[in-house]
């Protein structure tokens, strides 16, 4: 450890979770009995993105960034050419293409949120009761904090001056941290009003101890593009997981949608795909921010020799090839424009962040390939993210597989493998085994992505006695007679049934993520998908009490789930693992994962030079505000930093103060 030694932190973490025993890998207490697990969850997300951009029912019903109650009234609706109170999104191309569901942008005023919802929020404090109270209970929450640089710069400006339930907070640039501990502080808080019926599991005897008494356990978990800050920083990220650990967190992630200074990113979905494309391309932009003449020692480039990134605008910028265009050095600063040519136009083409990516220093690879018919990152994880790796075991924590390449998912097979084989799970995903792809316009669903497991990976989480989420999204599923499902009904519940079925014979302890923060869609009633109505004596799922859903629309439909999941034909011996045996099987990975803590070792700490390539330049406009562009050296010219007062000079632009009399700066 870095800070200061591991039974220091153990010590300073003790009042948090006082009195507990020496975990061990048996149960401690009450065997868990019935329930499930929501395994990724985002309950205060109106405090991300900027805080800004969400609708929360009647005024006062949003504290600590969660609804206190349903939604008791109607939105006001988001019309073209007016001044929306919530969910704009930069220039509206973005919610124009559907990309963040149908309350982005510009639309129909309704009441609560729907199946595609984004800005209309999806937790409330009276919907997750609700579902703890059911006759088949939620009884363990994992809540995660989320943020992206890349969103919060597409929602945070556009809404500015609005209000909004979540607050006003500015857009971080390369480190998420103070959005982190926001919304940590506010899940705290939340827990505390209702302490009544829920309760923070700070380690697995704390989780099987609150739930055997009634209540529900939430653990708490980081997600974020840069949680451990850009690649840019040089700050130990080990004492920010420290750091997190300290606030109480206890599961997080090495990389969120783009890559990170800890591991490769998944590829995530098809380049053909419109979330594909906008994920390759804020990829690249964030390259750009970043990495090119940041962090790396060439500029990104894909094959054909096309610069991704203008490096006459100093470290750190960009600017787009036409005459008109400016350095910017923020997603938001780019033009409308330019967002659609290069995010939605080529981000699965020429404009490929993941393809260019380079070989940085502490990685050992660079770019991306075609491998099984998939797009997939060749990093892994860097020397930094496997010491990561290595701290959150000897904490004890819940390691996590997700939103992580294949190739880093092996690096941590293989840490695994050094603490006696400590469980690796996968809290948010799908197998790609049974995923159907459909593009044609009236049917759209994800195929094979690096982002859900392969068959083998799936082995990874069952052998280490992990455990694994899916990700309760609208899906077409491969036939799977043994599941009792005969009905083919893509984006419904017909098609997760399938693949729960699919999970568990594989003999893999299942729960359900809902995570319904990000850009994602949940699982659509039958009847809005006019398919497989009358099975089992109708659709259990297109309303919430006097609400029109269209399908799992928030928290409180998971009332109604294994009833679907039954109605579609779902067999017995399947709902009835997935109704009682979860919260048990999360608490036993729980426990053999702190049982393991003391199994591996930590590695020293190695320091790299990076040696970015000059900023090259044909003028100081060209330049940063505090560079300037110097004479010819080997034939180029270069951004330098500006000099201060005393230097020698033979130009204004050359001296911070922009005064330069008898060859030297004033």
């Amino acid at each position: 450890m870095t800070a200061f030694a591991l039974s220091a932190l153990l010590a300073a973490t003790a009042t948090i979770a006082p009195g507990h025993a020496t975990p061990t890998a048996t149960p401690v207490g009450d065997k868990i009995e019935g329930g499930y697990v929501l395994t990724h969850e985002h309950p205060a997300y109106a405090l991300a993105f900027g805080g800004n951009y969400a609708f929360g029912g009647s005024a006062g019903n949003v504290e600590h960034g969660i609804m206190k109650k349903g939604y008791t009234t109607q939105c006001g609706g988001c019309k073209v050419g007016t001044k929306c109170d919530h969910g704009e999104v930069k220039g509206n191309f973005t919610g124009a293409v559907g990309a963040l569901g149908r309350d982005m942008g510009d639309h129909k005023s309704h009441m609560g949120p729907r199946h595609d919802s984004f800005s209309h929020l999806r937790y409330a404090t009276d919907w997750i009761k609700a579902a703890h109270e059911a006759s088949t209970p939620l009884k363990i929450m994992v809540a995660f904090t989320v943020e992206s640089e890349a969103m919060c710069e597409q929602l945070y400006y556009a809404n500015k001056g609005n209000g909004g339930p979540g607050g006003d907070y500015s857009c971080s640039k390369g480190d998420s941290l103070a959005s982190m501990k926001r919304q940590i502080a506010a899940m705290k808080a939340w827990v505390a009003d209702n302490d009544d019926w829920m309760a923070i599991a700070y380690d697995a005897q704390d989780a099987r101890r609150i739930v055997t008494e009634g209540k529900l356990a939430i653990v708490l978990g980081v997600e974020s593009d840069y949680a451990f800050g850009a690649e840019n920083r040089r700050f130990d990220p080990v004492d920010r997981l420290e750091l997190y650990y300290k606030l109480g967190v206890r599961t997080f992630y090495l990389a969120h949608k783009v890559n990170s200074r800890l591991a490769g990113a998944d590829v995530y979905r098809s380049k053909d795909e419109i979330g594909g494309k906008i994920i390759r391309g804020t990829q690249a932009l964030a390259g750009c921010f970043y990495v090119d003449d940041s962090a790396a020692n060439v500029p990104l480039e894909n094959g054909k020799g096309h610069q991704f990134c203008n490096n006459k605008c100093g470290k750190g910028g960009f600017r787009g090839a036409k005459v008109t265009d400016k350095c910017v050095a923020k997603y938001s600063d780019l033009s409308e424009v330019n967002y659609v040519e290069y995010v939605v136009g080529n981000g699965g083409g020429w404009f490929n962040g993941f393809d260019v990516y380079p070989k940085l220093p502490g990685f050992s690879a660079g770019g991306s390939a075609v491998k099984g018919g998939i797009e997939r990152n060749n990093l892994g994880l860097s020397h930094d993210g496997e010491r990561v790796v290595r701290a959150a075991m000897q904490l004890g924590m819940i390691i996590n597989l997700d939103h992580i390449s294949s190739e880093a998912r092996k690096d941590v097979a293989a840490i695994s493998k050094a603490f006696a084989n400590y469980p690796m799970n996968a809290l948010h995903n799908n197998p790609n085994a049974m995923l159907v792809a459909n593009s044609t316009s009236a049917l759209k669903t994800p195929g094979p992505s690096e982002f859900d497991l392969d068959d083998g990976e799936l082995d990874l989480v069952k052998n280490s006695g992990g455990f694994f989420g899916v990700r309760v999204a609208p899906l077409d599923a491969a036939n799977y007679p043994e599941s009792g499902v005969t009905k083919n009904c893509p984006n419904t519940a017909t098609e997760t049934a399938k693949i729960l079925a699919y999970l568990l014979d594989r003999k893999l302890p299942v729960g359900y993520s809902l995570d319904y923060s990000t850009i994602t869609q949940a699982v659509h009633s039958r009847t809005h998908a006019k398919c497989g109505t009358k099975l089992g004596g109708g659709d259990a799922f297109h309303r919430y009490g006097s609400h029109v859903t269209e399908g799992l629309s928030h928290v409180g439909m998971m009332t109604k789930w294994h009833d679907e999941l039954s109605r579609v034909g779902l067999k017995p011996k399947y709902l009835n693992k997935l109704e009682n045996k979860g919260p048990e099987a999360f608490v036993r990975m729980w426990e053999r994962s702190e049982a393991r803590r003391k199994k591996g070792k930590q590695i020293p700490r190695k320091t790299f030079t990076y040696d970015p390539a000059p900023d090259q330049c044909v003028s100081n406009s060209d330049c940063g505000s505090k560079e300037f562009c110097a004479n010819p050296v080997a034939g180029m010219r270069t951004c330098k930093d500006k000099l201060p007062n005393g230097s020698a000079c033979t130009a204004k632009q050359q001296c911070l103060s922009n005064r330069c009399h008898l060859l030297e700066c004033k």
